[in-house]
C-alpha cells in the first residue's frame, strides 16, 4: 500500500521537520498517513539521493528500500476466474432452457440450448 503526507514550509521549517521525523523513524515511531514505518534492523537497506532540477525547478528525493515486493495478481488469473464464472452462469442458463416435450405420437423430445 502506498501512503503519503505533504507539507509546505521554508528551508528552515524543512530542516526541523526532517530532523524530528528522522528521530521518530529511527525510534520506530514515525507514522505516514496513520501507518507506522518500520525499517527492519536485520536486513540490508538500499538508500539513495536523487535530484532532478533546472534553474527554476527542483525535486530532491531520499529513498530507502528493503525486502522483496510481492507481485500483484496478474490479469490472466482474473481473466480465468471470469471465464469460469461465465461458464458456470451459462451452464445455469442452459439448464433453464432445457426442455422436455412429448408430442401427440407419444415420442419424448428433449431440447438443449448451449452457449459458445
Amino acid at each position: 500500500m502506498d501512503h503519503s503526507e505533504k507539507y509546505t514550509g521554508s528551508k528552515e521549517d524543512f530542516y526541523f521537520f526532517l530532523k524530528d521525523e528522522v528521530i521518530r523513524l529511527l525510534k520506530d515511531k514515525l507514522k505516514i498517513d496513520g501507518t507506522r514505518v518500520l525499517i527492519p534492523d536485520n536486513e540490508e537497506l538500499d538508500y539513495e539521493f536523487k535530484l532532478d532540477s533546472d534553474i527554476n525547478y527542483g525535486v530532491f528525493t531520499i529513498s530507502v528500500k528493503w525486502g522483496e515486493k510481492q507481485p500483484k495478481p496478474s490479469n490472466k488469473l482474473k481473466d480465468k476466474l471470469n471465464q469460469y464464472e461465465e461458464f458456470d452462469e451459462n451452464s445455469k442458463q442452459a439448464e433453464k432452457f432445457k426442455e422436455n416435450y412429448t408430442n401427440s405420437d407419444g415420442m419424448e423430445i428433449t431440447t438443449h440450448i448451449t452457449f459458445d
